[in-house]
């Protein structure tokens, strides 16, 4: 049979093939827009979740850094290190102290100053030169009823343009192969509920936990835990 015209083929309109196409690229479409969307979705930030949440609004409800209540942090990182047999609990205010000592807060970047009347602008002030996609910030740890939160603000460089964006998990630990790990029951991204896409979470977050620089002291004292539980509002860790 003989293939038909462009004419012939305008005149019957397009084939099954492409209708097809079309329908399935404007879906992938729609759900990478939607996705983009509940990501950059702003994230409401507060102490304690308000007596009448906002009907579709995700919160950050950041844990708690008083440094009055995290005095014992210190201490309780060298019993851990050192191996002996122990029973530590953490509060999120030590483990909150804990990561200020390891990784301060990002610095807040300058505002270009502005130029007076007739004059050329200053030059903008110098940074670390950092151009990566997503630069993180210091990780902030929250304990609550036997749930352990683990969110981390950062930012999204794209286009020229800062994009704030805020992660966070809750869940508890397992024990796995070796040692005790992390199971994230809830994970957002921004406003993105990733936990209810399959496979996704425990992929993030064994990529984040592998990404993390751990001292080698640490590392080894996580593997001879006995125990490590998120009990009320501590999280409890034995050395055998």
């Amino acid at each position: 049979m003989a293939s038909l015209t462009k004419t012939e083929r305008a005149l019957q309109g397009p084939g099954i093939f492409e209708i097809t196409l079309g329908v399935v690229f404007s879906i992938a479409l729609g759900v990478i827009l939607s996705a983009l969307y509940l990501i950059f979705k702003t994230v409401e930030t507060a102490k304690e979740m308000p007596k009448e949440p906002v009907i579709g609004a995700v919160y950050f409800l950041e844990g708690s850094s008083a440094s009055g209540k995290a005095h014992q942090w210190g201490r309780k990182h060298q019993l851990l290190v050192d191996g002996g047999t122990a029973d530590i609990t953490f509060t999120e205010d030590e483990l909150n102290a804990w990561m200020a000592s390891v990784m301060p807060k990002a610095a807040v970047k300058p505002p270009a100053a502005k130029a007076p009347a007739g004059k050329a602008a200053p030059a903008a002030p110098k940074t670390d030169g950092s151009t990566a996609f997503v630069v993180p910030d210091q990780p902030n740890f929250r304990i609550r009823d036997g749930v352990l939160q683990v969110g981390v603000p950062a930012t999204v460089n794209v286009f020229g343009a800062s994009l704030p964006l805020i992660v966070q998990t809750r869940g508890h630990f397992e024990h796995g192969q070796e040692s005790f790990v992390f199971k994230a029951d809830e994970l957002y991204i921004g406003s993105l509920p990733a936990h209810r896409i399959p496979g996704l979470t425990g992929w993030i977050t064994r990529r984040a936990v592998a990404e993390q620089d751990i001292p080698d002291d640490l590392r080894a004292a996580w593997r001879k835990l006995s125990l490590v539980a998120v009990e009320g509002n501590v999280l409890h860790l034995s050395l055998p």
